[in-house]
């Protein structure tokens, strides 16, 4: 049986198992924090009550499921020597349309920018990244199926 709030209410120790926070500020506007100090804005647009000053959850959600992508690329591709010079990757989702509206599939677009980037390197990087190492791609996988695109731009050297 899950804890309760009044249950879980153990000072420190109840700190240090929720590391992150929202506070609502208005509206639909909510700042979260992190435990290191780190803010976000997070909103909703004006047809839902917000005032569209920060990404939505839904657009974080996305957002998180890149950047962890993008660290575990970027190192896994800086490990094996590749001249990795730059890398964006950009996320779309498609949701159900009923209620509750889960992102039924994810869709990742990495661009590679590089020097002598090694195609099979680079595939070996995206797929490690998706099937052992990003911590939430793997929390969302079992609903959300993620499908990965690449280009790399081959960057002349001076």
């Amino acid at each position: 049986m899950p804890a309760t709030i009044e249950e879980d209410k153990r000072g420190q120790e109840a700190e240090a198992k929720y590391p992150v926070s929202v506070n609502w500020v208005e509206k639909m506007q909510f700042i979260g924090r992190d435990d290191r100090n780190h803010a976000v804005v997070i909103d909703t647009s004006p047809e839902s009550g917000g005032e569209n000053t920060g990404p939505t959850p839904g657009r974080l959600l996305l957002m998180a499921v890149a950047s962890c992508t993008a660290i575990d690329v970027v190192d896994i591709l800086t490990k094996s020597r590749q001249a990795l010079t730059g890398l964006q990757v950009s996320s779309r989702g498609i949701q159900n349309s009923e209620y509750p509206k889960y992102y039924k599939e994810i869709h990742l677009k990495y661009l590679l920018q590089g020097v002598g980037l090694d195609k099979s390197r680079v595939e070996r990087a995206i797929k490690l990244s998706e099937e052992k190492y990003c911590s939430v791609g793997a929390t969302i996988s079992g609903k959300a199926k993620i499908f990965t695109h690449y280009e790399i731009e081959e960057q002349k050297t001076k």
